[in-house]
């Protein structure tokens, strides 16, 4: 790998962190076994899945009196789920494969009809993100997240520690609306190009290195923290609306979320901005020219143009009808009205589309081509998530898992939230946060039932799930745990002890937060019963 910017080979880090891990025999030995273990653990729950959980299914207070529950059903899901949870955790195969599988097992076994098991890849909440895609494709084709990161940048100041603060709110604004990855990628060069002013001046990367681990951390850890604002920040959040909506009659609105969302993103910047300059201690206390720099790279991108500000005014009115349109509705009693978020977000899209960038060549704000970058891998494991949610319903294998775990009923609530949250922080570390939010999302929702938590009413499910969306995308120990993670880590300023010592603080203060976040601003954002 090249040395961090700033620096000669002979100051490189010792522990090189894109050195040759995971080497393509390590990898094929991995994914082959993943491939085995998966069939293997399905087969075998196949065969032992008992019958006598039919009858506890319909003795399940949740059970639907017409509802056709099988044991072939019940056996098929369990195990398809178990097939797919080994194969998303281990990348036996790529995770958006893994997620067609529904359209294959469920059909093929006549446990329900291709169109059944489909129409969940084409739910509201898949298009609810195609369109914040596409608002952010335009946001990125004209440099508008550039251009905001570097106008935060000057306005909180260019002290290392002010600086720190800078990039991470710019980068947890960001990345509320584009891919963390995205998001991370487009602010690491800005801040590697301060790290070799500063280097400069300071006479190389080791007398900066504290500095320089706590800006590369600051940039992925707040591209993570920052998306669980909104729906569209992270897969997880929009997987818990799908999961809600199709599963429990639940309709999670996007202002409605960002009451939850926005709150603890903002607390958690706070706190890791504190963590980090703590643990990292920046060598110096100013940064000569920082600001100049920063000015330097603004006028880089010149003066506005039409398209720049008919992008911004698109995306402002987006985030302004998301926010105040169901409010709108909600206070003017319109129950009959018909809309969506999703519907939002096309409408963006189909702007941007329609939009000339240039009346002379006849160019438009947004392409085929640019569209064509979307993540669509990323939608269709939505799709799979939710169709195999789907299928934990309509089966009735949530509310078997619900029976079976009964006996945590007598649990404190905030212990199994404790409990909820802890779990999928450790999982989360090792596998993809949107595969752990599509396998857990589901089997928390059956123990939740299960329990009696619904008694209070069918949204009293968000107990559990919303600790499963949130936990999934909190990971900060391992470079492999979320993409920006490991951006960080191979621009060659982090090493693997410095991802651990300041990534073990957040995930503790995550899971305080998480359960804080529950009790004290979701319960009565939702309404929630206890």
């Amino acid at each position: 790998m090249s040395a961090p910017a700033g620096t000669t080979i002979e100051e490189r880090p010792d522990d090189n962190p894109k050195g040759d891990k995971h080497t393509d025999a390590s990898t094929w030995r991995r994914q082959a076994i993943g491939i085995l273990l998966g069939l293997a653990l399905a087969a075998l729950v196949f065969m032992i899945f008992p019958e006598s959980a039919v009858d506890r299914v319909h003795e399940s207070v949740g059970a639907d009196p017409e509802g056709d529950y099988t044991h072939h059903a019940l056996r098929i899901t369990a195990a398809t789920t178990i097939l797919m949870a080994v194969w998303w955790m281990t990348e036996a195969i790529p995770l958006a494969a893994t997620a067609l599988i529904p359209l294959t097992v469920f059909p093929i076994t006549q446990v329900a009809s291709f169109s059944e098991v489909g129409s969940p890849y084409a739910s509201a909440t898949i298009f609810l993100f195609l369109g914040g895609f596409l608002l952010a494709l335009g946001l990125q084709k004209w440099d508008l997240h550039r251009r905001l990161a570097l106008a935060v940048l000057l306005i909180v100041g260019t002290s290392p520690k002010r600086l720190i603060l800078g990039f991470m709110i710019a980068t947890g604004f960001l990345s509320m609306w584009v891919s963390n990855t995205a998001t991370a990628v487009v602010m690491l060069p800005i801040g590697t190009s301060v790290l070799a002013l500063t280097a400069e001046t300071v006479g190389g990367w080791r007398n900066q290195k504290k500095f320089s681990t706590a800006l590369m951390l600051a940039i992925a850890y707040s591209a993570s923290i920052g998306s669980l604002g909104t729906l569209i920040g992270t897969p997880p959040n929009a997987l818990l609306a799908g999961y809600m909506e199709t599963s429990h009659g639940i309709s999670i609105g996007f202002g409605q979320w960002m009451m939850v969302g926005v709150p603890i993103a903002v607390i958690f910047t706070v706190i890791a901005w504190w963590v980090l300059t703590t643990v990292f201690k920046p060598e110096m206390k100013e940064i000569p020219g920082g600001r100049e720099l920063i000015i330097e790279e603004k006028d880089k991108l010149g003066a506005w143009n039409f398209p720049q500000v008919a992008v911004a005014v698109i995306f402002v009115i987006a985030a302004l009808c998301w926010v105040f349109i169901p409010l709108t509705i909600d206070w003017l009693g319109m129950d009959d009205f018909v809309y969506d978020d999703a519907i939002i977000g096309i409408i963006a899209g189909l702007l941007m589309f329609t939009i000339p960038a240039n009346g002379r060549s006849g160019a438009r704000l947004l392409d085929w081509k640019t569209a064509s970058e979307l993540p669509w891998d990323v939608l269709i494991l939505f799709g799979g998530g939710l169709s195999l949610s789907a299928m934990f319903t309509s089966s009735g294998l949530s509310l078997w898992i619900g029976e079976v775990a009964k006996g945590l009923g007598g649990l404190p609530t905030l212990l199994l939230i404790v409990s909820v949250a802890a779990l999928v922080l450790v999982l989360t570390e090792f596998t993809s946060n949107t595969a752990t939010a599509a396998t857990f999302l589901p089997i928390m929702g059956g123990v939740a039932v299960g329990i009696g938590l619904t008694e209070g009413g069918e949204q009293n499910v968000l107990l559990l799930t919303i600790p499963v969306a949130l936990a999934a995308t909190c990971a900060f120990m391992m470079p492999v745990a979320t993409p920006p993670n490991a951006i960080a880590y191979s621009s060659g300023y982090v090493s693997m002890g410095d991802m651990l010592k300041g990534g073990v603080w957040l995930n503790v203060i995550a899971l305080a937060l998480i359960t804080a976040t529950v009790y004290f601003i979701a319960i009565p954002v939702f309404g929630i019963v206890l």
